[in-house]
């Protein structure tokens, strides 16, 4: 973390200019070399075979692409969410033999769309309740269902299934324009998912589950309930596909998925998007199924045979996966040569006193929070017997005790993480409970967790607005993620603490320890917040970090805001605390001043080893 002058934490500190309009969330994956690559293909199957270069082929290879083109923008959510769906192949197989029996028995294209979509909702849905639901690797949970799947299709129908009304072999083969219903509907399909990844606030948050789905989930975003969702639209996608299918084929039968799911996973996965989660772009996605598109084709062309599609679609994917390790490599060894982006300066603080002295208590000040009676017990096991105290407004009370103590336990009560057995809470004046984080930042009460629930593969601003993303309507309709207003608001936030940026889309993994934890404390910061909790904020940082984090905890205190500090760093405590509670085995055995106590004394009154009066 570098140093700048005082002057760079006054208010009147001109702010360095923003960068123009909304960022993408997640880390840029240029695929250029890949678009040479698939350039590098045309040239070489045009030599093998000059009828390649040829109009009507490359409209035809936009045709056969429309369902991956589809499919893939489901399949890349999940992905970058850190989740996968294997099964898509057997499920288009199922979809596909479903409503081509509606549409023979009913006559009725309406009723086949329906029934695709809606079936494909509902397999998609049950492949999310299973995986959350059972917590084991979605490989595995999919894997199962893609055999579950693939042998309903044959029980339905074993051999093809044809005779669609017209209607619906119009909708597959029909043009406008002279452009194939079922190019233009993959158009806009790929274009609208990827203006909800990159544009919507539901975009940000799959990128932040991808990067760190506990961490997301502590900034209030709801995990279990996006992942599901974004299984049941990927269901439905493929249920889209199917329909589309069977209009342009004319028939479907039951082998009609054989080898889907690894086109749409290659061409997602040589676009960009990580298998680990947390990073692709659409433009790249784009690029890959150009290059499956055009891998296919090409090997038809040259007369090889169809096994040597597979082989040459499983060998891009294997490289694709090697290069995403080496890439992964490669940003690891390079986190300590990059550029930070933030600068951080000692806030001017009035409460600190010029000469080092003890700066004045606060204990007479107003109650803003008060926990009273927490109990808390995990079957005979007791963690917390007892736990009451107050904080005043603009006070700050460090909780103190040895591991085992309970104080993890207290601080999870009051942030919402879990439900006291016993007890009350108020903030201000008024009793609350809270059911989840969310609840309690929604009342106005804030917690910085010891390994600070960033995630990493966002920027600065991105994790800064986490769960409370600023909003405005595009067109005066679609509401789309405002990150201009959210950065002008963590500028806003980091400057109150004498911290600027230097760039705004800087991703936190290439932060040091000091600079996260003060992305974390400002992120708690708002006119809402009444109560900051603040989970050994010290831990594993140098002196110098330690002594910006100690600036930024009082500036936050002499704002008016009360802060529970947990720690086990006395010396942070010295200078810190207004006022300590210390716990030990479950209870609260000291509750007051921290003036005239030795450090040895602080040791003694955890350990149980002296009395303090």
């Amino acid at each position: 973390m570098t140093s700048s002058s005082p002057a760079a934490a006054r208010p009147d500190t001109p702010l360095p200019m923003l960068l123009p309009g909304p960022s993408s969330p997640g880390e840029a994956s240029s695929r250029f070399g890949l678009a040479l690559v698939a350039l590098g293909l045309v040239v070489l199957f045009s030599v093998l075979n000059p009828a390649f270069l040829n109009v009507d082929n490359f409209v035809t290879i936009g045709v056969n692409s429309t369902s991956i083109v589809i499919a893939v923008i489901g399949t890349s959510a999940l992905l970058i969410a850190g989740y996968v769906d294997l099964s898509i192949g057997s499920m288009l197989a199922l979809i596909g033999i479903v409503v081509a029996k509606v549409a023979v028995a009913t006559q009725s294209v309406e009723l086949a769309v329906l029934t695709g979509i809606g079936m494909g909702a509902a397999l998609g849905l049950l492949n999310g309740f299973l995986v959350r639901r059972l917590s084991i690797s979605p490989l595995i949970v999919t894997l199962a269902m893609l055999a579950l799947y693939g042998g309903l299709a044959y029980v339905v129908s074993s051999t093809a299934v044809y005779g669609f009304p017209q209607a619906l072999l119009d909708l597959g083969r029909g043009r406008l324009f002279g452009i194939q219903y079922t190019v233009l509907i993959a158009l806009a399909v790929f274009i609208a998912g990827s203006f909800v990844l990159t544009c919507t606030r539901t975009g940000l948050r799959i990128y932040a589950i991808g990067g760190d789905a506990r961490a997301a989930e502590l900034c209030g975003v709801p995990v279990g309930r996006t992942v599901v969702g974004l299984y049941a639209a990927n269901g439905a996608l493929i249920g889209l596909v199917a329909v589309l299918l069977a209009g342009r084929l004319g028939s479907i039968p039951p082998t009609i998925g054989v080898r889907f799911e690894l086109d749409v996973l290659t061409a997602a996965i040589l676009g960009g998007v990580a298998f680990s989660g947390g990073a692709g772009r659409p433009i790249g996605i784009a690029v890959g199924v150009a290059t499956i598109g055009i891998l296919n084709a090409g090997l038809i062309f040259v007369g090889l045979q169809s096994w040597w599609q597979n082989v040459a679609v499983g060998a891009m994917l294997l490289l694709a996966l090697l290069a995403d390790q080496i890439a992964i490599g490669l940003r690891n060894r390079g986190k300590g040569s990059k550029t930070a982006g933030m600068a951080v300066a000692a806030p001017t603080n009035r409460r600190q006193q010029a000469d080092g002295r003890q700066r004045p208590t606060s204990t007479g000040s107003e109650t803003v929070f008060e926990i009273s009676g927490a109990y808390k017990a995990y079957g005979p096991v007791v963690a917390l017997e007892e736990g009451s105290f107050r904080v005043g407004k603009g006070e700050i009370v460090c909780l103190l005790g040895d591991n085992g103590a309970g104080k993890s336990t207290l601080v999870k009560i009051i942030s919402g993480a879990i439900q006291p057995d016993q007890g009350s809470m108020t903030l201000e004046g008024h009793a609350v409970r809270f059911s989840s984080p969310r609840d309690a930042r929604a009342a106005g009460l804030e917690t910085v967790y010891q390994d600070l629930a960033l995630c990493p593969n966002l920027s600065i601003v991105h994790n800064m607005m986490l769960g409370r993303e600023p909003t405005r309507r595009w067109l005066g309709l679609i509401p789309v993620r405002d990150d201009r207003r959210a950065a002008q608001e963590s500028r806003r936030r980091l400057l109150d603490l004498g911290v600027t940026l230097r760039d705004d889309n800087v991703l936190v993994r290439s932060l040091s320890g000091g600079q996260r934890q003060s992305i974390a404390i400002a992120r708690s910061l708002g006119e809402h917040v009444k109560l900051i909790c603040l989970d050994e904020p010290t831990a594993a940082l140098g002196v110098k970090q330690t002594a910006q984090v100690v600036d930024l905890v009082r500036s936050i205190a002499e704002a008016g805001t009360g802060i529970i500090l947990v720690t086990h760093d006395m010396a942070t405590v010295r200078a810190l605390a207004d006022r300590i509670v210390v716990l030990r085995l479950g209870r609260v055995v000291y509750d007051g001043g921290v003036a005239g106590m030795s450090t040895d004394d602080l040791w003694a009154l955890m350990a149980g080893t002296e009395s303090v009066g």
